[in-house]
């Protein structure tokens, strides 16, 4: 009897991991917080010099590893989680592998901050992708948060398995290698398509499914971005239409009236989120929502 139920065991374990088991599970990307780092001997000063220097990372340019309460010029850096970050010099980019659920709907949440005064952007793209033109090129004029640190996410649809998340630094007017933004604290979480309810027609109107929310920091709020940045959002059954991105928030960290997500507006007179509901029953269809 003990050994059929081993065998039994064997074959469910063996189904289990056919099935994906040993895709990734939200959270932190593997040394998603850079606190792996590179050996002296790979580094000149705050640049690595070697591109797989940073474990489960690949770096290609200009890419400095930056300790918290470093300075730069006057301007002191300071990490929000952690002790390290890694900052992207022009056309400088990241990468990393990871294994998901081929068909899901996932998406990418991030901390970024600017040290320079010129216009920064940031290129987040996946790979394989058989979409023309399908990444996000987030601009990081604006900056949302008091303490000079966001917290940014962007939506995608695994087409493999094995998958290459990159961020790109792309290349800019003013021609200075090491000016970039600094990156810290990558996630990655699996959305799946809200459905409708007897007492709700939208689709995810409570928000109660989105991004990835970062624990332990203070930046306060995810941004997502409007669907000029992505077209695919990482606020299920909801487009973001105005020109400006808008904050993911959690009970964590503000209050919420009900359950345990809500979004807040950054655009004026314009609109900024975009559902859409059926209704063929030809009743009259009563809207509430809460504003605060």
């Amino acid at each position: 009897m003990q050994k059929i139920s081993a065998i039994l065991l064997v074959v469910v374990l063996l189904c289990a991991i056919s099935n994906g088991v040993l895709s990734f599970i939200d959270g932190i990307l593997p040394n998603g917080q850079f606190e792996y780092g590179p050996k002296p001997h790979q580094m000149k000063g705050t640049r690595v010099i070697d591109p797989k220097a940073i474990p489960n990372w690949e770096l290609t340019g200009f890419v400095e590893y930056i300790k918290s309460g470093q300075k730069q010029g006057d301007m002191l850096l300071v990490v929000p989680e952690g002790a390290f970050a890694v900052r992207l010099g022009e056309d400088a980019s990241i990468k990393t592998k990871v294994k998901v659920t081929k068909g899901l709907f996932y998406s990418i949440t991030f901390n970024v901050a600017r040290t320079c005064a010129q216009e920064e952007k940031l290129n987040v793209s996946v790979s394989p992708n058989s979409e023309p033109h399908d990444w996000g090129i987030l601009p990081m004029q604006t900056m949302y948060s008091s303490n000079g640190w966001d917290t940014y996410s962007w939506g995608f649809v695994a087409e493999a398995s094995d998958i290459e998340i990159s961020i790109h630094n792309p290349l800019t007017v003013e021609k200075d290698p090491a000016c970039g933004p600094l990156i810290d604290s990558i996630a990655l979480k699996a959305l799946f398509p809200p459905r409708r309810t007897n007492q709700n027609m939208l689709k995810n109107g409570d928000f109660e499914e989105g991004p990835f929310v970062l624990p332990k920091t203070d930046v306060g709020g995810v941004l997502i971005p409007p669907n000029i940045e992505d077209d695919h959002s990482p606020l299920p059954g909801w487009m973001i239409e105005s020109l400006k991105a808008v904050k993911y928030l959690d009970a964590e960290h503000f209050a919420i009236p009900k359950g345990q997500k809500s979004c807040r507006t950054n655009c004026r007179k314009r609109k900024c989120y975009c559902s859409s509901g059926q209704d063929d029953s030809r009743q009259s269809v009563c809207t509430f929502f809460r504003c605060g």
